[in-house]
């Protein structure tokens, strides 16, 4: 299924109205209002900002000014996301957010493919989204984990391909051991994960959940989130709140292992033994519980992936994260698009059903 959104139609108002006013209702202790204020006007103007931004200059703005303002774009939806569950806030907001994330990490895909055909690129290409650097939290594990907890578990496809990125090299980007782990239910052909993450601490600790005996995956998670703040040192939200001074443009959104709730629920772990703890996002976890979009295996839809310019293998509904928005019919036989307009590399289109 794809989700379909239109910028054009935001009801920006009925979103700055999300504002948290009562600091009663906190998530985190370490959260102040006025710091929550300031960054929530912060993070959601700067989304408003691009988004108008886009619509206006697209087609005659740098390709590398685009980029920039697209990657920042997905890190403020984000930032925002887990402030807005620190503050207490609705996660129905969180969910109402999700698709647009999407579209608007496609769209900055878009451009920053754009970018690499410029001469200001200099002929070098880079990931749309890098695991080796803190893009990982900042920008993957944030954006598959939202995704996975707020009843997207079926859209992962369409970030894979973007993580991969295989105009930058033929092989696609090194994979995750607990990335690949997150999305295997629901993206085919990934292969074998490793058994290393690329951010090493603390996520490869979470590898061994998966590997584990199903009644000993509780009390790992628990030495994970007890050991998940130090061990998190050379991470973007490490010791954020001591230096979150608002008026040098420090921030704070928030200490939770979103990683920790995906695995929780992806697993279905019982999570009595650490339910309680400081950096559990325990409502979330709820919340996705309440979604029931595990799909068991049977039901899963099949994920079949054919590369632009080849003969279509199966009669019915294709869709391509190289043009967002797009779901076409096509016959078995029938040669796919290569989109060569579009300027994004090779095309791969995924069969989204029958009707």
């Amino acid at each position: 299924m794809e989700y379909q959104v239109n910028d054009q139609e935001i009801d920006w108002q009925k979103w700055f109205d999300q504002e948290i006013k009562d600091s009663d209702s906190y998530r985190d202790s370490f959260l102040e209002a006025e710091m929550y204020q300031r960054r929530f006007n912060t993070f959601l103007n700067g989304i408003y900002s691009v988004t108008d931004g886009f619509r206006k200059y697209k087609a005659n703005a740098k390709a590398g000014k685009m980029m920039s303002a697209g990657h920042q774009r997905l890190q403020d939806v984000l930032d925002l996301m887990s402030l807005q569950y620190s503050a207490g806030g609705d996660i129905g907001f969180i969910q109402e957010l999700y698709p647009y994330l999407l579209h608007w990490m496609e769209e900055y895909a878009e451009t920053h493919a754009a970018y690499h055909q410029t001469e200001e690129a200099g002929g070098r290409y880079v990931w749309h989204i890098s695991l080796g650097t803190e893009d990982y939290w900042y920008i993957a594990l944030r954006l598959i984990c939202f995704g996975l907890l707020t009843g997207y578990a079926d859209q992962m496809y369409r970030i894979m391909p973007i993580i991969d990125y295989v105009e930058a090299t033929p092989e696609g980007q090194e994979k995750d051991g607990l990335v690949e782990r997150l999305v295997a239910p629901f993206v085919a052909d990934r292969g074998t994960p490793p058994d290393e993450a690329r951010r090493h601490l603390p996520y490869r600790k979470l590898i061994k959940v998966f590997n584990a005996a199903p009644e000993q995956r509780s009390a790992l998670m628990l030495q994970y989130l007890e050991s998940w703040y130090e061990a998190s040192r050379r991470e973007p939200y490490y010791n954020q709140h001591p230096q979150a001074d608002i008026d040098e443009g420090f921030l704070y959104y928030g200490y939770w292992s979103w990683e920790a709730a995906a695995v929780t629920w992806l697993l279905e772990i019982d999570d009595a033994l650490y339910r309680d703890h400081e950096f559990y996002p325990k409502d979330l976890v709820d919340f996705a519980r309440s979604q029931s979009n595990i799909v068991p295996e049977e039901e899963q839809l099949e994920r079949i992936k054919v590369k632009g310019g080849e003969a279509c293998i199966k009669t019915g509904y294709w869709i391509t994260p190289a043009k967002p928005d797009t779901r076409l019919y096509f016959t078995q036989g029938t040669i796919l698009p290569t989109l060569s307009e579009m300027d994004w590399g090779e095309v791969y289109w995924y069969w989204d059903g029958e009707e």
